[in-house]
């Protein structure tokens, strides 16, 4: 149903730590084994060596810059619907069963965006406000989105909230 792109960039703010992207595909074994997750992509900056952890999960790794790199990840893609996550993040339990009922009761055409789990007082209050961290869109929104920078991209989609969140694993 789903190619998983895993996004393991560092961030301006703090580098990315090799653990953090094990665990962040780690996450998905779950949505793996029930049949979500058909295939899965890491794509980083070259100079990452992140080899090994793709070839002990299986996956296949893309080095190139971010935009590039996204882009190839689209077109390498087996399926049509797409999973971007951002490395350092991993889905909670209850992601694949919400994400297999959306594509059987759902609009499976309309975005969906996963937030990171409220972590301070505003986010408690208004969830919305949460970091977006996870998108699930088609390859085609997606493509025709044409940004690298994630926020900006999750915010051209417009996609509704999972009610599934993800908690940081940096």
């Amino acid at each position: 149903m789903l190619s998983a792109v895993l996004i393991a960039f560092d961030s301006p703010r703090a580098p990315l730590r090799r653990e953090a992207v094990a665990r962040s595909l780690g996450s998905l074994i779950e949505s793996c084994v029930e049949g979500l997750v058909a295939d899965a992509i890491i794509v980083a900056e070259p100079t990452r060596d992140l080899e090994g952890i793709a070839d002990e999960a299986g996956c296949r790794l893309i080095e190139a810059p971010r935009a590039d790199g996204v882009a190839q990840a689209l077109k390498a893609a087996r399926r049509d619907q797409i999973f971007l996550l951002l490395a350092g993040f991993a889905v909670e339990r209850g992601f694949a069963e919400e994400a297999r009922d959306v594509f059987a009761y759902g609009d499976s055409t309309r975005p969906r965006t996963l937030r990171v789990a409220p972590n301070s007082l505003i986010t408690r209050l208004a969830p919305g406000l949460a970091q977006p961290v996870g998108l699930i869109a088609t390859k085609h929104a997606l493509a025709a989105a044409q940004s690298a920078d994630f926020g900006r991209l999750a915010r051209k989609l417009r996609g509704a909230d999972l009610t599934t969140r993800a908690r940081r694993v940096s």
